[in-house]
């Protein structure tokens, strides 16, 4: 038992800090010069990188799309922001709150640059 409560004590039964998990797919958009109504949408894409920037500060979160176009990433619970980049422009920064256990579905939009 005194084992116990020292190795309480000193640290080593830390528990990990309480995370989340965010998940979505980037679509580089537009997809096409001329877009109608009634087109297909523009599909997810492979090889995009997504950023979670910690708002109090510290180290981004980097994580890249699958080939299904699909990231998945867990974070420390608290406030990023949030952008993607592989097109001409990345996507517009989006606020994101991540809670302990409970997954966010962030889906986001990156400029191709086609007019």
């Amino acid at each position: 038992m005194l084992v116990v409560a020292l190795s309480a004590a000193c640290g080593t039964n830390a528990s990990p800090p309480a995370q989340g998990t965010v998940t979505g797919t980037v679509v580089i958009s537009p997809c096409r010069p001329v877009e109608r109504a009634g087109d297909p949408p523009c599909p997810p894409r492979p090889g995009i990188s997504v950023k979670f920037q910690p708002t109090g500060g510290g180290s981004p979160v980097s994580t890249t799309t699958d080939a299904a176009g699909t990231y998945l990433v867990r974070l420390p619970a608290g406030d990023y922001q949030a952008s993607a980049s592989g097109g001409i422009l990345p996507s517009p920064p989006r606020q994101v709150a991540v809670a302990a256990g409970a997954t966010v579905v962030l889906d986001l939009t990156v400029d191709s640059g086609i007019r």
